[in-house]
């Protein structure tokens, strides 16, 4: 995030633009508290106010909760979505009714069934409303499947092996199942969409836990016709011990969409990373990627440090000590850095959602921690405040990072400052003099805001 770095030599007061390397700021709680077993988590607008919010819901907890971006870094819990949800293990945002809102969309395994909620647009939301019934859902997707511009919504059971697509009529109002695959035993656990081979429809890539396959299925879409799937003949991976996700990703940059394959592993079996590459004969081709993390879970493939690659993000699902996220940057043609860590602060950071929450261009990252119960935060430092933005600051503080004091350029009179943490507690208030420092010493370390409420001005600084 940019961050305004400004340090005053004697005598030099030039200002110079500085591009730091991508880095993460340290671990910011927002919520210590979730319903118990936090498990999946999105982030897209809600409250259509262009700040991006986020959603989590809880596998033991039985809730659906939304949480506001308040635009200055805090995060505020809204009303519940739902209370009465039991496993929610597929969790997606998108607007299903066609009105430009974005709702929300999840899937309960006890409670046999997919389930979205209408979005008002102003992040109040309606009463559950069925998609389907599906023994044991444990996964969805969002996709146009039958390209008629609406989106439809593909579940996964567990239990059955079965994974349907639901056909929306453009209001929201679901058809019955159809079918994409059918396998007994195979316990699909992920699926993802793309179009997999250049045809303009959608496929579909399915992680089958029970028997440890990773499968593709092409659309066969007919024009204003029917919607009906082929299995690719050649399996992408087998012999996995536990896959957690799957993901359509041009991993190697030759526009051409590969597989991300996440296997968890077992509390006594490393998992594994691994990208998959479809070769000119049909089979596919496997490379794994290094990793810490014991128990790989989440993947996701965003450009975290802005240079037009995307990079990979794997979370963990180990219980206890150990690195929980993880990034590798992207040299380019399927070459990645070796891992960077993020964080080694959580406890089974099973899902992360990746998106810029402080709308300041670059890429910031929220996870949840299921064995802690708590959502978390972490801002990407990619980039110093520019200096056009310099120029046109009415006050300069320095130095950010602070290990102790905050100083000011700027002020010739007596001016009041307000301190605020994450959550949006106001932390210090106080008057001072032109010449004087504010006193952060005694603040934990994180990510404040400082507010000068007669400039009505705010910025963000690093405590260390």
């Amino acid at each position: 995030m940019k961050q305004t770095l400004l340090n005053y030599f004697l005598g030099i007061f030039s200002i110079a633009c500085i591009n730091a390397q991508t880095t993460f700021a340290t671990k910011q709680t927002i919520n210590a508290s979730i319903s118990s077993g936090p498990y999946v988590i999105e982030s897209a607008l809600i409250d259509n106010d262009a700040f991006i919010d986020i959603v989590v819901a809880t596998e033991l907890g039985n809730v659906v909760q939304w949480y506001k971006n308040n635009g200055d870094g805090t995060f505020t819990l809204q009303p519940l979505v739902s209370s009465s949800l039991p496993y929610v293990y597929g969790l997606k945002i998108a607007d299903l009714n066609g009105d430009t809102f974005n709702d929300i969309i999840a899937c309960s395994y006890t409670g046999n069934k997919i389930v979205w909620f209408a979005n008002d647009g102003n992040g109040n939301f309606g009463s559950e409303q069925l998609v389907a019934n599906l023994n044991s859902a444990v996964t969805i997707e969002i996709a146009n499947v039958d390209n008629d511009g609406d989106l439809d919504v593909i579940g996964a059971s567990y239990n059955t092996g079965q994974t349907n697509w639901y056909q929306n009529d453009g209001s929201g109002n679901f058809g019955s199942a159809q079918p994409i695959a059918s396998v007994s035993g195979s316990s699909p656990g992920a699926i993802n969409s793309a179009d997999f081979d250049g045809d303009t429809d959608m496929d579909f890539v399915i992680a089958n836990t029970g028997n440890g396959t990773v499968e593709v299925y092409i659309n066969d879409l007919v024009p204003g016709g029917s919607v009906s799937f082929t299995k690719d003949p050649n399996s992408v991976s087998t012999g996995n011990t536990y896959l957690f996700y799957c993901l359509f990703a041009d991993v190697d940059n030759d526009t051409n969409y590969d597989i991300l394959v996440s296997d968890l592993g077992s509390a006594s079996v490393s998992g594994s990373l691994t990208w998959y590459k479809k070769e000119i004969d049909g089979t596919y081709t496997g490379t794994p990627i290094t990793t810490s993390i014991f128990n790989p879970a989440d993947i996701e493939f965003k450009d975290l440090d802005d240079d037009s690659l995307n990079d990979i993000v794997l979370s963990s699902g180990k219980s206890g000590a150990g690195n929980d996220i993880v990034w590798f940057k992207n040299n380019d043609g399927g070459n990645y850095a070796s891992e960077a860590v993020i964080d080694n602060t959580q406890s089974q950071a099973y899902n992360l959602t990746i998106n810029d929450f402080d709308n300041d261009v670059d890429l910031d990252i929220a996870s949840i921690a299921y064995n802690d119960n708590d959502l978390n935060s972490f801002e990407n430092l990619k980039y110093t405040l520019s200096i056009d933005e310099l120029t046109t600051s009415p006050v300069f503080i320095y130095p950010n990072p602070t290990t102790s004091k905050l100083n000011f350029k700027g002020f010739e009179t007596a001016f009041n400052v307000d301190v605020y943490d994450i959550l949006g507690k106001k932390v210090v208030s106080k008057q001072l003099q032109p010449s004087q420092s504010l006193d952060v010493s005694k603040l934990s370390n994180g990510i404040y805001v400082i507010k000068f409420p007669e400039l009505n001005v705010s910025y963000k600084f690093i405590k260390n």
